[in-house]
């Protein structure tokens, strides 16, 4: 029986790699990896065991998930609005949000239609962790400000890669939505999820 293993973006180094005009792009399935964290290093074990395994798995990468029923950054986010008048979050770090509502059905697509080897799937479009709160905060009509701030800054214990942008390349998979839209059907999910 074919698997799906979910990978991450932290199987790349974390620094964007170029178009051929030298602006940023996003990672692609085929750029190479370089992970810089155990945990980086550990998924891409992984997915080099799924792939190893048969010829009929599938590795899909994605990156910064949030959805209901787990504690995320967009949860988390309304949490800290609900308590403070401002939060804090990086501008240095960019990366695609990804709704687990979107993420989801495309996977069963890609069971159903037997797709292989490495798959990237994330929200469409690039933005940082400071956008992506300022967009909750729009979207949920929540008086919260976002300040700016720098990963040194915060000193986080873990590092996070500054550059988490993933897009396909591949003609057999569809790309998800932008990732705004992904913020709206969680708002409405975690909104009906709150009325029940």
């Amino acid at each position: 029986m074919p698997l799906v293993h979910i990978s991450t973006d932290y199987v790349f180094a974390g620094e964007a790699p170029l178009d051929a005009a030298g602006a940023p792009r996003a990672y692609v399935e085929s750029d190479p990896t370089g992970p810089r964290s155990v945990y980086g290093q550990t998924k891409l074990m992984g997915e080099r065991e799924a792939l190893g395994a048969s010829a009929r798995h599938c590795v899909v990468r994605s990156s910064w998930l949030f959805g209901i029923g787990g504690r995320n950054f967009a949860d988390t986010m309304l949490t800290l609005a609900a308590e403070r008048e401002a939060v804090q979050v990086v501008t240095d770090q960019l990366g695609c949000p990804t709704w687990t509502g979107h993420l989801a059905p495309a996977l069963l697509g890609l069971i159903e239609r037997q797709v292989t080897g490495v798959v990237h799937l994330a929200g469409t479009g690039v933005v940082s962790w400071n956008g992506f709160a300022a967009e909750i905060f729009r979207q949920a009509e929540v008086s919260c400000r976002v300040e700016e701030t720098t990963s040194e800054q915060l000193a986080r214990p873990a590092p996070r890669p500054a550059w988490s942008a993933l897009e396909t390349e591949r003609d057999d998979v569809l790309p998800l939505p932008p990732w705004q839209d992904g913020v709206g059907g969680y708002l409405a999910a975690r909104a009906g999820m709150m009325r029940t």
